[in-house]
């Protein structure tokens, strides 16, 4: 009985074998990733290949890029799936005559050969994507910090006040805009519009709060307010014009803040493959890092993440 323990106890383990993707594996890991970057089967090209000595390839490929998309990141996306499930992977990247030729081997076998060609002739057809946050200014700091730590261009809605003009001005080192959201809670006495006030206070208030926020991307109405229904709004629009303001209705983005979280991703979903507009969210800032991911992947496949301030400036652009 004791030899037979001792035999268990020592027997020497049975090394793994090394796990070794085939060819078809790979290929199909490469041409997933090209799929997560938008490009279009139409811009492979499978040519036949000639093999030698030990290769197991028999098409290599020639892929048009559009411009935007940088091939080193590309492969970088390649080797991190592969080399999950392998070891002795190597891939190589040689410029030849502006073309890139990827090569990837297993156990110095050649399993996958492309060329990556940028070319002016294709472009993904996607959509430009704004994003206003509208509560950041009510986060406590750690979430704030998180906020302005996103690599994306976002803006926030900021209610006047005068305890709110240095952070404002603040958010320009970080990428971030802000625009001015006016509604029932301006409760500054010097920048509140309230029905009650003779018209020169009401300027005197408008001017307050342009020179106060003179960095802000744009004005937002909120057409649910009283102000918006009072009988003082057409002046207190009237005076905004004047300083070449214009006070964009909070219905003319599209709010992302349904109840269930399966709703958010497959309406916001919806947006992104949509590329027919430009389209600008307003969103509070739990839903927006929900929709994070999603937005990470179709920012892969060419929807690109703009400022609010672009949008705007482009379209003022399109009515001269």
């Amino acid at each position: 009985m004791l030899n037979i323990i001792i035999e268990l106890l020592f027997k020497p383990k049975k090394e793994k074998p090394v796990s070794e993707l085939s060819k078809n594996q790979i290929e199909k890991v490469f041409f997933s990733v090209l799929d997560n970057y938008g490009i279009e089967k139409s811009w492979i090209i499978g040519k036949k290949h000639k093999p030698v000595d030990d290769d197991s390839v028999k098409t290599e490929y020639e892929i048009k890029l559009p411009y935007d998309i940088p091939i080193p990141v590309l492969i970088k996306d390649v080797n991190k799936i592969i080399q999950k499930d392998i070891t002795g992977l190597v891939s190589e990247e040689k410029k030849i005559n502006g073309k890139t030729e990827i090569r990837i081997y297993t156990n110095e076998i050649l399993k996958l050969k492309a060329f990556m060609l940028p070319d002016t002739s294709v472009k993904r057809n996607r959509c430009e994507l704004a994003f206003i946050i509208n509560n950041a200014f009510d986060l406590g700091s750690k979430n704030f910090n998180g906020f302005l730590s996103i690599r994306f261009p976002l803006a926030c809605t900021v209610i006047p006040s005068f305890q709110a003009i240095a952070k404002a001005d603040s958010l320009k080192q970080y990428l971030k805009e802000y625009v001015i959201f006016l509604n029932d809670d301006l409760s500054e006495s010097k920048m509140k519009l309230s029905a009650d006030f003779q018209k020169e206070m009401l300027r005197a208030s408008i001017k307050t709060i342009t020179t106060a926020f003179g960095g802000a991307s744009g004005y937002i109405i909120d057409e649910k307010s009283v102000l918006f229904r009072s009988t003082i709004f057409n002046l207190i629009q009237d005076e905004f014009k004047k300083k070449n303001i214009s006070l964009i209705p909070k219905s003319e983005f599209i709010a992302l803040n349904p109840d269930e979280e399966q709703e958010l991703h497959s309406r916001f979903r919806f947006y992104c493959e949509d590329a027919s507009i430009t389209k600008i969210f307003i969103i509070s800032y739990d839903n927006f890092l929900k929709i994070l991911p999603d937005l990470e992947l179709y920012n892969k496949k060419g929807n690109k993440v703009i400022s609010f301030s672009q949008i705007y400036l482009n379209r003022n652009r399109s009515k001269i």
